[in-house]
């Protein structure tokens, strides 16, 4: 790899990272306030945000490093191949740093309240009482569900995701075309209508950077190995907000491509 493409790999892979890192930043961050300061926020207004979150990091990011901002996107175009090989691993790594690092940013910004309200609730880290402080940073399945079911919301809502994104994005869709500028707006719209219709039936991550970064961080601050299974016995369920990212956006990529834009 010569010079000048290892700056630019280095270029997007920082662009990845600070992207990636907003939407974690937004969303966790109104998850905090919260649970922690008492913020009344609803589940349309905590919806609103995680899409605007998801609309302002690519309008900061696509034009430099296309705005992947999820390692399952990433993973679909290089099995697609829409996207180099060598960059794959340098992306996703970035990703999910970039979750780890605006994770920490958070929790240092609302270190004092997490502790004062577990002090005050007499909550242990790595306990069945500490995962609602947990969810704060993470997404755990809904533990009243079958593991079928809640990774099966968790493949549909990213197909549906990915089917839609694409033809935002398909250049045969000529409205689009000449409208690029309205693209992430319509994305963050999406995201916020999927979780408005999934969350009272499953918590859902639709990237697998948003999911794994905080609960990596977690397991460095006391939670440990309770931050990736959220005291589910069923250790699979802590693959549903990782692996069932990965394999929806993938169906959805494979059925946009085979049956909606077949001409290509």
């Amino acid at each position: 790899m010569n010079i000048y493409r290892k700056k630019n790999l280095i270029k997007k892979c920082f662009v990845e990272f600070f992207g990636t890192g907003l939407v974690v930043f937004f969303g966790i961050g109104s998850l905090a306030a919260l649970k922690l300061k008492n913020i009344d926020f609803n589940q349309f207004e905590i919806s609103c945000i995680w899409g605007f979150a998801v609309s302002i990091s690519i309008y900061f990011s696509s034009s430099i490093s296309g705005a992947h901002l999820n390692p399952a996107i990433t993973i679909f175009f290089w099995l697609s191949s829409k996207f180099h090989k060598r960059k794959v691993l340098p992306y996703i790594v970035s990703q999910i740093f970039g979750s780890f690092f605006f994770t920490m940013l958070i929790y240092y910004l609302y270190n004092n309240l997490l502790i004062s309200f577990e002090s005050k609730n007499n909550i242990i880290r790595g306990t069945q009482e500490s995962l609602n402080l947990a969810s704060i940073f993470c997404v755990y399945p809904n533990c009243q569900n079958s593991f079928i079911f809640n990774f099966m919301i968790e493949i549909l809502s990213t197909a549906l995701f990915m089917i839609i994104l694409l033809e935002f994005n398909n250049k045969n869709n000529n409205y689009f075309l000449y409208n690029k500028s309205i693209i992430p707006i319509l994305i963050g719209l999406l995201v916020c209508m999927i979780n408005l219709v999934i969350s009272p039936l499953n918590n859902i991550s639709l990237n697998p950077a948003r999911d794994l970064g905080p609960k990596i961080f977690l397991s460095l601050t006391g939670w440990g190995i309770f931050s990736f299974t959220g005291g589910n016995e069923n250790i699979l369920c802590c693959l549903i907000p990782i692996i069932g990212p990965i394999l929806g956006t993938n169906l959805g990529g494979w059925i946009h491509k085979l049956l909606i834009n077949n001409n290509n």
